[in-house]
């Protein structure tokens, strides 16, 4: 099919890709920096799995009321606000000295980076037709995996500068990239535009929230999000710790290794949309081509398992990458099912709603992971996240419904 986006449409795809990208490197930092901060500090694996988890105690709590302030102040505000929270918060770690303090500064991200995903679900619905939102939700999907995969090296990077091979930098590290998301901040406030008027008496959260829930589909979605964002948390907060611990890679190596997953996936998640778009703009179901894609690239992101097991680094790595592209793929379909289901005006409630379910794996999948990590190796800990892949496979089979609109027969 042909995409005939205007100019402004892809200056808004830009705006949220490079925000979610911001998000994404603000996000995962602390996941490269902790072996040395573990060491620096004196952590063990159980209490920087506490700390990985915690940005995701707030994020949990957080999505819901982002999304009705998204429905109710419009996404301009909210992501002005938002952004400018996440920015600071993240510069904060950079002053952390113990727990404590890293526990309070990846709270405040969490509470910030909670209305990432609201604010573009809502700018997708209010300015893409349906058989755009696919490439389009895709194309922004995909700046949270280039923020992931640049992340590694730009840390990497940045604590050499600043440090040394022998002693890392990693405080300066995290004041150069929390301080530089506000540039962004800047840039969205000054150029976003609202598509819709805002409603003057939005439902209440609580109501809105009641409404949704009556739906079989917003508990598929939501299960699915949950246990797809095992693995992806995972990913995100133990593969460089994995890689330095079991495989004894170097720093260089590690910034290596933990960028390629993220690359795959930043290229998976647009060809993901794209081709549901092209289907769907064919006449086929969209039910169909959205269960099909999401059990195929669900069942392929379970290859983590293998993974696992291997003794090369190199076969291990090729699993990993492989795992991480199907789970972004299917990722990139997730976050259309939001778009397809909610009624508009509860657009960015589902959307936080949903998030919700991923913040939840946000808590427990670093926790978890630490703990099967320590008492059974990581070879457990990987088997746990593919078995994740697993069982959502079985959901979207039995449990999600036909794909349409919430109320319509």
């Amino acid at each position: 099919m042909k995409y005939h986006f205007t100019g402004k449409q892809w200056w808004i795809l830009l705006l949220i890709f490079s925000g979610t990208l911001i998000n994404a490197i603000d996000r995962s930092s602390l996941a490269t920096a902790s072996p040395y901060i573990a060491q620096e500090l004196h952590l063990d694996m159980s209490t920087m799995g506490l700390i990985l988890s915690s940005f995701g105690w707030t994020y949990l709590l957080c999505n819901l009321p982002s999304g009705w302030l998204v429905d109710r102040f419009g996404a301009k505000r909210v992501y002005g606000w938002a952004a400018t929270l996440w920015s600071v918060a993240c510069a904060m770690t950079g002053l952390a000295r113990n727990v404590s303090t890293l526990l309070v500064s990846r709270t405040l991200v969490g509470i910030g980076e909670s209305a990432n995903f609201p604010v573009a679900t809502k700018v997708v619905r209010e300015h893409f037709a349906t058989t755009e939102r696919g490439l389009a939700t895709g194309i922004y999907l995909a700046g949270l995996r280039l923020g992931y995969a640049v992340t590694p090296g730009l840390m990497a990077w940045l604590m050499l500068t600043f440090g040394s091979d022998t002693r890392p930098d990693w405080q300066s590290a995290f004041l150069a990239t929390g301080l530089g998301g506000l540039g962004f901040v800047l840039i969205w406030l000054a150029t976003y535009q609202e598509h819709a008027p805002l409603t003057p008496k939005p439902t209440s959260p609580t109501a809105s929230t009641r409404i949704l829930l009556k739906h079989r589909n917003t508990w598929a979605i939501l299960i699915i999000k949950f246990l797809q964002d095992y693995l992806y948390y995972l990913y995100l907060t133990w593969l460089p710790m994995y890689f330095v611990t079991e495989r004894h890679l170097s720093l260089t190596s590690v910034a290596f290794y933990a960028t390629i997953p993220w690359i795959a996936g930043m290229i998976a998640q647009p060809l993901a949309g794209l081709t549901s778009d092209f289907f769907i703009s064919r006449g086929h179901s969209p039910t169909k081509i959205k269960k099909f894609i999401l059990i195929i690239t669900q069942l392929v992101a379970a290859s983590v398992i293998f993974a696992a097991f291997v003794e090369s680094v190199h076969t291990a790595a090729i699993l990993l990458i492989i795992a991480m592209a199907a789970e972004s793929a299917s990722a990139a379909i997730l976050w259309t099912l939001p778009q397809d289901i909610a009624p508009e005006k509860l657009t960015g409630r589902l959307g936080g709603l949903m998030n919700t379910a991923g913040a939840a794996a946000a808590i427990v999948s670093p926790i978890l992971t630490g703990l099967v990590a320590e008492m059974a190796g990581f070879a457990a800990a990987l088997t746990l996240g593919g078995v994740c892949m697993l069982i959502s496979v079985l959901t979207i089979a039995f449990l999600l419904g036909p794909i349409r609109p919430i109320g319509h027969s």
